[in-house]
């Protein structure tokens, strides 16, 4: 198995929108990569998409021209699987959010992988034991989440499946630890893992007081980002907790869980939106209304405006640990 430093080579099967990105960030570590997909077109747009985030890293001063340069040509891109893998230490399978079409994708592997590549999966709560049952190797496979976008969000969660090897875990989380992310060791395969877990629990107060007309989406989002959303890049939620103290914290719950939302179906705002077809800003409607805009244009001002953010993320002593 190859030790952090001797992680080299990275090869990124699906292309769309957390393979290219994931591209980018193997590549702008210093990382040859090979992007995988099976639909070509999709591939030709992953190298405009790169670029045009690139030239939003430079516009921001995260990297220079010859930096960004460098990147680019560090991806190449491929429809061969065996071509892609050959020869890469570290493989993450970023495809759609199917277990079938995942746990086909990882038998593929056993044939084509080197031997002692670590093979990893972008799921985003798709149990990592039931995708690594499909290989000859499952003590070779992790579990790696991302968030988009990948090349900014620091947060790569490493969950261990079942039969995860020690060795691989650690392995992993140092490799982004020495890449300049934030990894979290998750150390048990369950749905949702960590972030996707509490981010779902809060989309779907928030659908539920959409849909009860409590308040508006515009006023939602703005309580979000000026309350609670404004602190958490600092404090988390248990060291609020301690500071806000855990009797008012017990205290709160008396009074306010019994009227939260426990439903386990979707809310009837989201499930109609779904059936009309209004995505969000990928079809020009979701919650709000995107039609006048171009989406590359806000993706490029939301990138500006986390790279702004991830500067104070850096500067901040962010392994400051309350005493235990």
């Amino acid at each position: 198995m190859n030790s952090p430093d001797g992680i080299d080579t990275a090869a990124v099967l699906g292309s769309g929108v957390m393979g290219h990105g994931i591209a980018l960030a193997f590549a702008l570590d210093g990382h040859p990569v090979a992007l995988y997909d099976v639909n070509e077109d999709l591939l030709a747009e992953s190298e405009d998409r790169v670029r045009s985030v690139l030239d939003t890293l430079v516009s921001a001063g995260e990297v220079d021209a010859d930096e960004a340069d460098a990147a680019a040509d560090r991806i190449t891109r491929t429809t061969s699987l065996p071509d892609a893998v050959d020869g890469a230490d570290f493989v993450t399978e970023a495809v759609v959010e199917d277990l079938d079409i995942k746990r086909e994708v990882f038998a593929n592997l056993d044939d084509h992988a080197e031997a002692d590549a670590i093979l990893a999966t972008n799921t985003s709560g798709l149990s990592i034991t039931e995708i690594a049952a499909a290989t000859d190797r499952p003590e070779q496979v992790v579990g790696t989440h991302w968030f988009n976008p990948p090349y900014v969000v620091p947060l790569v969660e490493v969950i261990r499946g079942e039969e995860t090897a020690d060795e691989v875990v650690e392995t992993t989380y140092d490799f982004f630890d020495e890449m300049g992310k934030t990894p979290v060791r998750v150390e048990k395969d369950i749905p949702g893992f960590i972030g996707n877990r509490i981010q779902m629990a809060m989309i779907y107060e928030a659908f539920s007081l959409l849909d009860r007309g409590v308040a508006s989406a515009e006023a939602i989002d703005r309580a979000v980002k000026a309350g609670f959303g404004f602190r958490l890049p600092l404090l988390g939620i248990f060291e609020k907790v301690d500071h806000s103290g855990l009797d008012v914290e017990h205290e709160v719950e008396e009074y306010l869980l019994p009227d939260l939302d426990r439903g386990t179906e979707s809310k009837d705002v989201l499930s109609e939106a779904v059936e009309n077809g209004d995505y969000g800003l990928k079809t020009g409607k979701g919650v709000y209304d995107w039609s006048d805009v171009d989406p590359d244009d806000i993706y490029d001002q939301r990138d500006e405006a986390l790279l702004a953010i991830l500067d104070l993320y850096d500067s901040m002593d962010m392994e400051r640990t309350p005493r235990k």
